[in-house]
């Protein structure tokens, strides 16, 4: 076959450039990530049952995501962020990653799942670890990135953990306390 036939084959470009590895911060190629997210059995029904927690929210919870090297963890990681929570510094509208996820489920249950979690207002949080962990030794890098992006995305000075957690104890005391306190 040509190059020609393949086009006529295909709804996508072929000669299109193809990322090889999924990247938490680019947004250049967000759209036909969200577009082209394959959307199987198996991840169908493990999102449902995330939505389902996370829409039916009574304590804290988390999710981890495991997998073998290129079975898709960080192109997953990445539509779930935006899926269930505004990215900052991203145009990226979360209803068209929701409508995408939509269109692509084929059971009853997650469509309305997905609606229901557009309903909660969210921020997400998506950063590369290796941009933002500081290396302390060769071997050792800072365990707290998560706490320091978190501090960032707050306005707090994330680079130095316990200078954001007093810029955090004066915000949870407010003016008037700080005030009421320097009074004899």
């Amino acid at each position: 076959m040509t190059v020609m036939q393949l086009t006529e084959i295909f709804a996508k470009d072929v000669q299109r450039p193809i990322e090889g590895v999924i990247k938490a911060d680019d947004v250049a190629h967000l759209g036909t990530e969200v577009d082209e997210y394959v959307l199987t059995n198996e991840a169908a029904k493990g999102l449902e049952l995330l939505l389902e927690a996370y829409t039916d929210y009574t304590n804290a919870n988390g999710v981890w995501i495991s997998g073998f090297f290129g079975s898709g963890k960080s192109h997953l990681e990445k539509m779930l962020a935006h899926l269930l929570g505004d990215v900052e510094g991203d145009d990226f509208p979360r209803e068209r990653v929701s409508e995408s996820f939509r269109a692509k489920a084929t059971d009853a249950f997650l469509p309305p799942l997905l609606h229901k979690a557009d309903r909660i207002p969210a921020k997400s949080l998506l950063f590369n670890i290796d941009q933002k962990a500081t290396l302390i030794s060769k071997d050792q890098t800072d365990a707290y990135y998560a706490v320091k992006v978190f501090d960032e995305s707050r306005g707090y000075y994330g680079d130095q953990g316990h200078i954001a957690r007093f810029e955090r104890q004066l915000d949870d005391e407010g003016p008037a306390r700080r005030v009421q306190r320097r009074l004899p």
